[in-house]
């Protein structure tokens, strides 16, 4: 299919199959409303020579014509005004589910980190209602068309040439297209500044980050930057629409030179006898609906244009979630037996010639704890992202019992795989939905809600809320129960010990809110788990800056500016003398003698 094929195929796709009723009622009520509203100025061509010529049925019948087309084109232009929000209404919904489904189609997370991609989803989101609107705007073009036709065939019935008039409408249409490309531009060049203000005024607005800022005292600065850049992009904004307004100004300058030389012509051929007065009233009346088609074709191309933009980023969308997904069918291991095995891993993120991981060669030996540490940026969360095939290797490969994880499919590969993050979700659910989406098909199975719960910890927090489980969180509920940030981790630690004997367990600096004791417990209550289901041969893999903690893994890894420095468990690598003795050694005597 072709390129301007794709684009009506996005444009009016999602109409079809968001509401087809309403949209073919649409259609047809729009048609014959174009219809009617274009030809009862034939009406006024009857009546006024009628009544020049005393001809009262003539006059009747010019009346009965107004009448009758001016009421059906007023009927279903009122109907249709009224469908055609409906439709817009379900269009957008379809749109979100649409792109909310092609986004976490893509297997990997670049599109949500590299800059660039995220500039143009951000801009789709915030276009899905302008292409909503796309079927309602074709249907305006579509109205535009059959009145415009209709217009031109009557003034050829009272002077061909003035069938010209509608085709000096092309300047201001022209013209709004020449403003259209100004706007977009503008809106190009400023979509950066307009997400960095987004950014500032939901820090400033936001409970979660007011407290700090307000500590310390940065509300005052933070609005000056936010200030300063929504000067720049309404400054911006403000050239680019005077630009627009310019072009449009001149377009209809052109139209309303064209209109009043035709009435001119119009009254002197009247004044000659060649065309009667009738035509001339009827002519004069077509002309201004005329002017209206103009009008309202200008505003429909701009308002179709933003929508073909919009409708093109879904096309983008579509062919970046299509060229990601990759044919892999690859089976998964229903139990692990030798491990997982990185093999000569280097990694660099697209857009970087700088690879955070270098040639990294390592086992993660079946059923055992694997504790990831090393200073920070030494890649130890873009060694988790690999592992849960949120990107993959630029070079290397990584196996698990020797088969390649790029060869599996990721959905596959991460239904048995869980893991618990720093930036943990605090989704606005029921605190069994908070918990259940660890396991989606038992989401609703409060015996295994109810242990995960108390093998994360959680069972206090639970026991405190309101009405247990069925207790709504979050801010966004009506009487929801906001929760403190460490019995939003104990519910997240709950969450990730929904699925049973997971391959893949991920501990990625999940106990930050809670204190070294709690986390320690925590983190043994995991690695006892982890070993009750050593028959699947499950890998559970911790990244941790505190070694108390660290220390009763089974393997300590050590990563240093994205090289694997040290292996080896706690005794070995203390015994070593190496990195991890020192790293160790000095958070030690920190607790012991704290500054």
């Amino acid at each position: 299919m072709s390129a301007s094929g794709n684009v009506l195929r996005v444009l009016v796709g999602p109409a079809w199959r968001a509401a087809p009723g309403v949209l073919a009622w649409a259609v047809a009520a729009t048609t014959v409303a174009a219809v009617a509203s274009a030809t009862f100025p034939l009406g006024f061509h009857l009546m006024v020579d009628g009544a020049l010529a005393h001809d009262g049925a003539r006059v009747v019948t010019g009346v009965c014509v107004v009448a009758v087309l001016f009421t059906l084109a007023w009927t279903l232009s009122t109907m249709a005004a009224a469908r055609n929000s409906t439709l817009t209404d379900r269009v957008g919904s379809y749109l979100m589910a649409r792109i909310a489904i092609l986004i976490n189609a893509v297997p990997g997370v670049e599109h949500l980190e590299r800059p660039d991609l995220l500039s143009e989803i951000d801009q789709l989101r915030e276009g899905r209602r302008t292409l909503a609107g796309a079927a309602r705007q074709l249907l305006a073009g579509w109205q535009v068309a059959i009145r415009s036709i209709a217009i031109i065939v009557l003034l050829a019935t009272v002077y061909p040439p003035v069938m010209a008039v509608p085709l000096v409408g092309l300047a201001p249409m022209l013209a709004d297209r020449r403003a259209s490309r100004v706007q977009q531009a503008s809106g190009d060049a400023l979509a950066a500044d307009r997400r960095l203000a987004d950014q500032l005024f939901g820090l400033a607005t936001t409970a979660d980050t007011t407290k700090e800022l307000r500590t310390y005292g940065v509300t005052g600065a933070l609005a000056a930057r936010h200030s300063a850049i929504a000067e720049r992009v309404r400054a911006g904004s403000v050239r680019a629409a005077l630009l627009g307004a310019a072009w449009e100004g001149l377009g209809w300058v052109c139209y309303a030179a064209g209109f009043v030389v035709v009435i001119i012509v119009l009254v002197l051929r009247a004044v000659h006898g060649h065309t009667s007065p009738g035509q001339v009233v009827m002519a004069v009346s077509l002309m201004r609906r005329a002017q209206v088609q103009v009008s309202s074709a200008t505003d429909t191309a701009g308002s179709l244009a933003a929508a073909v933009r919009t409708a093109r980023r879904l096309l983008w969308l579509e062919r970046y979630a299509a060229a990601t997904r990759s044919a892999a069918d690859g089976a998964v291991p229903s139990a692990l037996r030798t491990g997982i095995r990185l093999e000569s891993v280097t990694f660099a993120y697209p857009g970087r010639d700088e690879p955070v991981l270098r040639d990294v060669d390592l086992t993660l030996p079946a059923g055992a704890t694997v504790a990831v540490v090393g200073e920070n940026g030494a890649g130890k969360t873009t060694l988790v992202k690999l592992l849960t095939r949120m990107y993959v290797p630029s070079e290397g490969r990584i196996l698990a019992d020797g088969e390649d994880l790029a060869a599996m499919p990721a959905d596959r590969w991460r239904e048995r795989t869980t893991a618990v993050f720093q930036d943990f979700l605090r989704p606005s659910l029921t605190a069994r939905e908070v918990v259940g989406v660890g396991d989606l098909p038992r989401a609703g199975d409060d015996a295994a809600v109810g242990g995960a719960v108390a093998r994360g910890g959680a069972r206090r927090v639970v026991e405190r809320l309101p009405d247990g489980l069925a207790t709504p969180l979050g801010r966004w509920f009506t009487g929801g129960h906001e929760l403190s940030g460490g019995q939003w981790q104990r519910l997240a630690l709950a969450r990730g010990l929904m699925r049973p004997a997971p391959l893949l367990t991920v501990l990625d600096e999940p106990t930050a809110s809670l204190d070294a004791v709690a986390e320690a417990r925590l983190f043994a209550r995991f690695a006892e788990v982890s070993r009750a289901g050593r028959e699947a041969g499950g890998v559970t893999v911790l990244v941790s800056h505190r070694f108390s903690t660290v220390r009763m893994a089974d393997l300590i890894v050590v990563l240093d500016q994205g090289r694997v420095e040290e292996v080896g468990d706690h005794e070995t690598l203390l015994r070593a003398g190496g990195t991890y003795a020192q790293l160790f050694t000095l958070q030690a005597r920190a607790y012991l003698d704290p500054p």
